[in-house]
């Protein structure tokens, strides 16, 4: 069977990813590519080179009406904000002359640490045009804080947030538990100062030991105790009730909204959505088959950019990877995987392989089918990688 474009129904959608690759610190769980900012580098050519870069990749862009704007890293706060300011200018001026009718900018969020939130930088944010903003705060617990190599402490995460919350109308916090030396009591008590204030939006991850980070390094060396599998289920369970009662929705396996605050350019990743990642690292997407990632090296990057050469690598999905995806993507979102546009997309055949797959995750309560989707229990959740995989 020849699949054509199923990834995605919602072909007037599309998101814009911009990577800045910089940080003043790496935080000892980060597998994500980024360099440390020095005095010297030079902001101003990275930004023209990223605005060149989305200028080479606009036709990915002309078949976009409602587009999400992700300004990401690295540490994005970390830019004079004149810079910011020309680059969200920039990106905007692309964006809707790439298109040939009306085009909307629906979303423009911003990831931010902590200790560079001032009134003045939030000030010029707000008038760049960001109207939503991703702050990095992970822990209220000092000790957590530093045992991760956060460069803020919980003082400094409650003035921030005191300065955004009077600018902007959209907000987002980052919570990790299974953290070194992290129990539920302070874990719950994190949770009740992200309660109180009450965020539209919080991503909760629970801390993963990659390959190549510091922190690895740490635990093979026996310098920090990984959290025990029952203790992290705990601490899911404690996050997962606490957000629900607070008001809060799962719409993914690690996010939470208020209603109608989901992520918009988050949920397209999901969704199968085409969006066009520019930055060192950057990954895109075209909705029906095609990814492409670019080089991890900022320097190289610029050259291969201003030179005119090429700076990424591709490949083209197979039928069976685009059915595996949409298992794996549907899977982290609460709605699941349609079950009758499933059958639509990939034949019945693939349905019912699938439904003999799932039938004793089903049983055990690692699965749910309500209304022909079938999705994750929360008992589930903690085990989704497995499922997937053995979903394929």
């Amino acid at each position: 069977m020849s699949i054509g474009c199923v990834m995605c129904d919602c072909v007037n959608r599309g998101g814009v990813y911009i990577h800045v690759a910089v940080c003043r610190s790496k935080c000892i769980y980060c597998d994500f590519y980024s360099e440390v900012c020095h005095s010297g580098f030079d902001w101003e050519r990275y930004v023209k080179t990223l605005v060149a870069e989305l200028e080479l990749r606009s036709c990915g862009l002309s078949a976009m009406r409602e587009v999400s704007l992700y300004i990401g890293g690295g540490t994005p706060s970390l830019m004079p904000v004149g810079l910011l300011r020309f680059l969200v200018s920039e990106a905007r001026r692309i964006i809707m002359s790439a298109g040939s009718g009306d085009v909307r900018l629906t979303e423009v969020t911003l990831e931010v640490n902590p200790d560079d939130v001032t009134a003045g930088n939030a000030d010029v944010w707000l008038d760049a045009g960001i109207n939503r903003v991703s702050m990095g705060v992970q822990s209220m617990n000092d000790k957590e804080l530093r045992s991760i190599g956060r460069r803020h402490d919980a003082k400094k995460v409650m003035e921030a947030y005191g300065i955004l919350r009077q600018r902007f109308g959209n907000l987002s916090l980052d919570l990790m538990f299974g953290l070194p030396g992290q129990t539920l009591e302070s874990l719950s008590s994190t949770l009740d100062v992200f309660t109180e204030l009450h965020p539209e939006h919080i991503s909760a991850y629970s801390l993963m030991y990659e390959e190549r980070t510091a922190l690895t390094r740490l635990r093979d060396l026996g310098r920090i105790k990984e959290t025990d599998e029952n203790l992290s289920v705990a601490m899911f369970e404690m996050v997962n009730e606490r957000l629900r009662k607070a008001g809060y929705m799962r719409y993914e396996i690690s996010n939470y909204a208020l209603p109608s605050f989901e992520s918009r350019h988050n949920s397209a990743y999901w969704e199968g959505v085409p969006y066009v990642g520019v930055g060192p690292s950057a990954h895109s997407f075209d909705g029906r088959r095609c990814r492409r990632w670019n080089i991890s090296d900022i320097r190289a990057y610029m050259l291969a950019v201003e030179n005119g050469e090429k700076c990424h690598e591709e490949e083209m999905l197979s039928d069976k990877e685009i059915t595996e995806e949409r298992i794996m993507t549907g899977l982290r979102t609460a709605k699941g995987i349609d079950i009758v546009r499933f059958e639509n997309d990939f034949g019945k055949a693939a349905r019912v392989e699938l439904l003999d797959k799932a039938a004793s995750m089903l049983g055990e309560g690692y699965l749910k089918l309500d209304y022909n989707r079938l999705s994750l229990t929360d008992k589930g959740v903690m085990l989704s990688d497995d499922i997937i995989v053995d979903l394929f």
